[in-house]
């Protein structure tokens, strides 16, 4: 098995850890250094593409877990308590309105990142040069 190598154990640490402080009494390696190891870029853009995909993870976890919740939801909805039969209303009718309102700004978002490529594709044309 290959030898873990200090960068990697730093990186292990700050992923797994909250603080600078506590990576390093995790990984045995001393604050300094993995000050150090933070301004080498590119110790750093691995550093925030671990996070990310950490990340990234987690977000597809509460997806799946999303789709259980709404089922949860679906059947408190015809619960005998008015109390989480109202609740259950909210929560579905404000998600349901948020969603809808996110599609909306994505949409327009589109829209207008496709007429500024357009712009640019336009003014990049050699009959649109102006000539100083």
């Amino acid at each position: 098995m290959p030898k873990i190598t200090n960068r990697e154990k730093v990186l292990v640490a700050l992923l797994e850890t909250s603080s600078i402080r506590d990576a390093a009494k995790s990984s045995g390696i001393s604050e300094a250094t993995i000050y150090s190891y933070l301004k080498d870029t590119e110790f750093l853009a691995e550093y925030r593409n671990a996070r990310r995909l950490s990340v990234e993870t987690a977000i597809a976890q509460m997806q799946s877990a999303a789709s259980e919740a709404v089922e949860r939801l679906k059947e408190l909805q015809y619960s005998e308590n008015p109390a989480v039969v109202a609740r259950c209303a909210q929560i579905i009718f404000e998600n349901a309105v948020k969603g809808m309102e996110t599609t909306d700004i994505l949409e327009r978002l589109e829209t207008l990142e496709n007429e500024h490529q357009k712009q640019i594709e336009e003014a990049a044309k050699p009959n649109n040069r102006k000539r100083f």
